[in-house]
């Protein structure tokens, strides 16, 4: 027997962009062509030179922005369509969880479609009365099972879907976002039964956008990014990786929105320039627990007297989660007189969990009422997940907003 259940050899993908050819097009193209004067490429690299190996008994999760790549991975695997170039090799049997419920008629029941389903998946009619009640009961349709499909909701329909691939035996099992549908309730049985497979020993390709069930139920992840392998290993790490690079682009998208960012304030003081004192081109990112330094330039329209130059830290989800640093009331001079300046925060210790945040920037009287100018979007900077990859949203160490050190002790422990 191979030490694979799954091998990609040099595998590419190529789709033809736009509506089918008819002849008089195709012709015409063929004309301009052999003219010089050919028009736009339109086929689309779906993937590109992608290789990789997934053993018997293994989990690996496939992530990646929309697009990448990952759901064409699934159908080359099922046979729904063909590599333009490469090899593919599978061991054992297949099944496809890409669209739960497809080969269901929605005329008949769900006693029949499991049948129906079941045989189009390759079981036995005696397999499929074996564990025709661990089906229903998994799906939670036991009162609807006589009911035709038509009349089911989509949650039902999708579950149903799920149950009977999950009870149909395979070597390799893929799975590609299903995970959506149906109750908190149902979402953890699947993924209980994905536990299940591994341990048996079969073969499990998860494709999800949720990190922390990749990060729960995957020994490997790889990460496609435009058709091709950007990373492939370890889940902590590579996932890690990913997260950071999200949160980047968002930083970076964030920014160009927001460069008409709104200002609020009288504006006799106003800030003109602002940045990450340390930070590169680009987002800055540091790791648990760094340190950020703010730099912001301003300029007095008039003379003002003691203005509070005011430093908070705000996550796009949250609101502000660090509470302002503010500038000393007894500044060296009483009045602050008309020119330009600059003035520099530093958050020594930050404790704050993996993900984007920006800085909000503010100058207030010196009574703490008046308010001369704030700037709801200034630098933005990214808390890296680190290899720990802490940040995932779903588990349950992830809850809040910053880590602070902590310990726990048993202090009293009663034997029964």
């Amino acid at each position: 027997m191979p030490d694979f259940a799954v091998r990609f050899e040099h595998v590419s993908k190529r789709y033809r962009v736009g509506r089918p050819r008819s002849f008089t097009t195709y012709f015409s193209e063929t004309v301009r062509k052999l003219s010089g004067r050919a028009g736009p490429d339109q086929r689309h690299w779906a993937l590109r030179d992608v290789s990789f190996e997934v053993a018997p008994g293994e989990s690996l999760g496939i992530v990646g922005s929309n697009g990448a790549g990952k759901t064409t991975i699934l159908k080359l695997l099922s046979r729904v369509t063909w590599p333009t170039e490469g090899r593919i090799q599978i061991v054992g049997r297949v099944i496809s969880l890409i669209e739960l419920g497809a080969g269901f008629h929605p005329d008949l029941t769900g006693r029949e479609n499991i049948f129906l389903h079941g045989n189009i998946l390759g079981l036995r009619r005696q397999e499929i009365a074996r564990c025709f009640d661990d089906i229903i009961a998994f799906a939670g349709i036991e009162r609807f099972v006589d009911t035709p499909v038509k009349w089911y909701s989509s949650g039902m329909y999708a579950r149903l879907g799920f149950s009977v691939a999950a009870f149909s035996n395979p070597d390799v099992l893929l799975v590609d976002e299903v995970l959506a549908v149906g109750d908190a309730a149902f979402q953890r049985r699947a993924i209980d039964r994905m536990h299940d497979f591994v341990r048996e020993g079969k073969t499990v390709l998860f494709v999800s956008h949720d990190l922390g069930n990749v990060r729960g139920l995957c020994q490997r992840v790889l990460w496609l990014d435009r058709g091709q392998i950007r990373a492939l290993g370890d889940t902590e790490a590579v996932v890690a990786q990913y997260l950071d690079d999200v949160n980047a682009r968002a930083v970076a998208e964030q920014r160009a929105r927001d460069r008409a960012e709104l200002r609020g304030g009288s504006g006799e003081v106003r800030f003109t320039g602002w940045s990450l004192a340390e930070a590169e081109a680009g987002a800055a990112i540091i790791g648990p627990g760094g340190s950020v330094c703010v730099r912001a330039e301003y300029q007095a329209f008039q003379r003002v007297r003691r203005p509070r130059f005011r430093f908070s830290i705000v996550s796009p989800q949250h609101g502000v989660v660090v509470g302002t640093a503010e500038s000393p009331a007894d500044l060296d001079e009483e009045w602050l007189e008309t020119g330009t300046g600059v003035v520099e925060c530093r958050f020594d210790y930050l404790p704050l969990r993996p993900g984007q945040y920006t800085i909000q920037l503010a100058i207030v009287g010196a009574d703490l009422v008046g308010l001369y100018d704030q700037v709801t979007v200034g630098p933005s900077f990214v808390v890296s997940a680190g290899a720990g990859g802490n940040g995932l949203v779903g588990e349950a160490r992830a809850q809040g907003l910053v880590e602070l050190e902590s310990s726990i002790r048993l202090l009293q422990r009663q034997p029964r």
